[in-house]
């Protein structure tokens, strides 16, 4: 049987860890080689390429911070030096404080959306001319809860997972022509390695609400994602695909 993502080559942004390594190994088990990113931990980041390598695929592990520009565009340039090209792209580096937007610092608010949304805007800029020099290509933004409904104390994670959102939806219509497929997944509470990030009481409270009555598992994103990146979904731009629990419903 035919693998659903044979022969493709997947940037994961964020891929040493949680949702980013559960996304890449579920790749790499569909046929993909994969571009693992990761901006700290080494041995993390290959111990994902030696997960990828397990199922048949190539795979290498490139440190970049997705805010900066040159790291970005050398990141890219290795994942096409090693593969040829760039077919699938999730932008799924990401980072997480709480804090009250009185108290909130200008470097919080900046790092927050520096991460986010500059990080989401350089690896498409420099990603798509590879996709548009073969008319065809998936990318796949990784939202969350708060870009949808908000989230009190998270004012700034709420507006940059937002703005993941509408320039999803704005370049799926740019280069939906082109053979480019731009789609987001807005996941809610999921069980990673920031599962106990908010305190246990309160996010237990916040599950308990979900008609499903549990949180998110890895898994549920990145069969999520491995569905955006096949030919399954050829019909899919500009979509959030929302794998929460119910928590909201659209």
């Amino acid at each position: 049987m035919t693998k659903r993502l044979a022969g493709k080559v997947a940037l994961v942004t964020g891929g040493g860890r949680g949702m980013g390594r559960g996304i890449a190994e579920a790749f790499a088990s569909e046929g993909a080689n994969v571009i693992v990113n990761y901006v700290n931990n080494t041995a993390a980041a290959e111990a994902v390429v030696a997960k990828v390598e397990s199922y048949g695929g190539q795979a290498i592990a490139v440190k970049a911070n997705v805010g900066d520009e040159n790291a970005v565009q050398a990141m890219i340039d290795a994942g096409v030096k090693k593969f040829g090209t760039i077919d699938i792209l999730v932008n799924n580096a990401g980072m997480i404080n709480q804090v009250p937007l009185h108290e909130m610092s200008i470097d919080t608010w900046d790092e927050m959306i520096r991460i986010h949304m500059r990080g989401m805007f350089l690896t498409s800029r420099f990603t798509i001319p590879h996709m548009l020099k073969q008319q065809s290509g998936r990318i796949i933004n990784v939202s969350g809860t708060f870009g949808i409904t908000g989230g009190a104390e998270f004012t700034h994670i709420s507006a940059a997972k937002a703005g993941m959102i509408g320039f999803s939806r704005a370049l799926a219509r740019e280069v939906g022509k082109k053979g480019i497929n731009v789609n987001v997944i807005s996941p809610a509470i999921t069980r990673t390695d920031l599962y106990d990030f908010v305190p246990a009481d309160e996010r237990d409270a916040i599950i308990a609400t979900y008609p499903l009555g549990r949180p998110g598992e890895i898994e549920d994103i990145a069969n999520t994602a491995v569905f955006l990146a096949s030919k399954e979904s050829s019909f899919f731009t500009g979509q959030t695909l929302c794998p929460n629990g119910g928590d909201f419903m659209v």
